[in-house]
């Protein structure tokens, strides 16, 4: 049975109704689709523009960074909560740089990054079939794709070009005049560290390096010895010769050893990742400090680095402020809007030797070389490529 109200008070009840409920609807729906169309889905690690990246798009860049660069996931504690948070702005920070790009019309050629990763191939694994050969063996090792390379080669010439398109003009303003007092306010930083001459030999076990010590310093060859017995396949055609080294360049408990010893001496046996190594010093470089007509052309390479990078960083986090990144709690940085750590002096340089030798610390497994195998690559500047073979 219904029950009918009479004419104007029904009309107006049911005024009543419309008034009070329908803003309670609205509103509730609004609970439900504001969500929808402003909030994170749930499967998403962070949204940079318009782009939502989600978990799973960001493991599977994680696979490949961690082929190209080194980097390895922690296992679990706060070690991977603190990873999970870096690489995910790492990676949002490398689509707002990928957006800049593009809103400046910077284009890489796909000829481009090919004729880089070619003459990177040529360089360090040999021309032709064979460095082709040794090069798609690489890939497989690592489980990654010939396009996953390129697509970062050509990300890599992208950013490269960006930053110089936004540093053009602060690196303009340095002038010779100003490179004098520069120099002596950083004379530390043109100052050259002490080096030696090494041969190195390299073993798989402690009784070897201990036979090839007695050898050498019973009156062996070493050159002869290294060529021998040295598993060193880049060094081992050069009788282990690895050329003038800085202790930085090495690992330290090889200097250590390779910079306590007189010149002539055979040093070791010490182990490093690759094995027992032996060294001997063929010559020695004392530190020294240049006078500023010496190191002129660097000083001012170097103080136009100092104000591009400055620049670049200003520029950047204006950018990362202005893109308002959304991050799955999980995902969240602990400070999102800051552009990432200034480590740019420690991106490797395109050397584009072969296989270092053992006891060098700056050697990782993965194809595109950056100085750490733990953390995500840095974007406070622009990285070089380099492609070490993995051992």
């Amino acid at each position: 049975m219904r029950i009918a109200l009479p004419g104007p008070l029904g009309r107006s009840w049911a005024r009543a109704v419309l008034v009070v409920l329908v803003p309670l609807v609205i509103a509730g729906l609004a609970l439900l689709i504001v969500p929808l169309v402003t909030g994170l889905p749930g499967n998403a690690a962070f949204r940079v523009g318009g782009t939502v990246v989600t978990k799973d798009q960001l493991h599977d860049r994680v696979e490949v960074l961690s082929a190209l660069y080194g980097i390895r996931e922690p296992v679990g504690g706060s070690e991977l909560e603190q990873f999970r948070r870096d690489i995910a702005k790492a990676v949002a920070v490398s689509k707002i740089l990928d957006n800049a790009a593009s809103e400046r019309k910077i284009v890489i050629a796909d000829k481009s990054a090919r004729d880089t990763l070619t003459k990177m191939i040529d360089e360090q694994m040999g021309s032709g079939q064979d460095g082709q050969r040794a090069f798609t063996d690489l890939l497989a090792k690592l489980k990654v794709s010939e396009n996953d390379v390129l697509d970062e080669v050509g990300r890599q010439q992208r950013t490269a070009r960006l930053f110089q398109e936004v540093t053009a003009p602060a690196v303009a303003t340095v002038t010779d005049d100003q490179l004098p007092s520069y120099y002596e306010s950083h004379r530390a930083d043109f100052a050259v560290p002490a080096q030696r001459h090494l041969r190195n030999i390299v073993v798989a076990t402690r009784e070897e390096a201990d036979q090839v010590v007695r050898r050498a310093r019973d009156g062996a060859d070493f050159a002869a010895l290294a060529g021998e017995t040295s598993l060193d396949e880049s060094t081992r055609s050069s009788q282990g010769d690895l050329g003038f080294v800085t202790a930085s360049q090495l690992d330290a408990e090889y200097a250590k050893a390779a910079f306590a010893v007189p010149v002539g001496s055979v040093f070791g046996p010490v182990q490093t990742r690759y094995g027992w190594n032996v060294g001997q010093v063929l010559e020695d470089r004392p530190a020294s400090q240049p006078s500023f007509e010496q190191v002129k052309d660097q000083v001012r390479d170097a103080l136009r680095s100092e104000r591009a990078v400055a620049t670049w960083r200003t520029w950047l986090a204006d950018r990362i402020r202005a893109a308002d990144v959304e991050y799955a709690d999980d995902y969240r940085p602990a400070d999102p809007d800051a552009p990432p750590p200034d480590d740019s002096a420690t991106l490797p340089q395109p050397g584009m030797s072969g296989s270092p030798a053992p006891a060098a610390s700056s050697l990782s497994g993965s194809l595109l070389s950056l100085p750490s195998a733990s953390a995500p690559p840095s974007l406070s500047a622009p990285p070089s490529l380099s492609l070490p073979v993995a051992r």
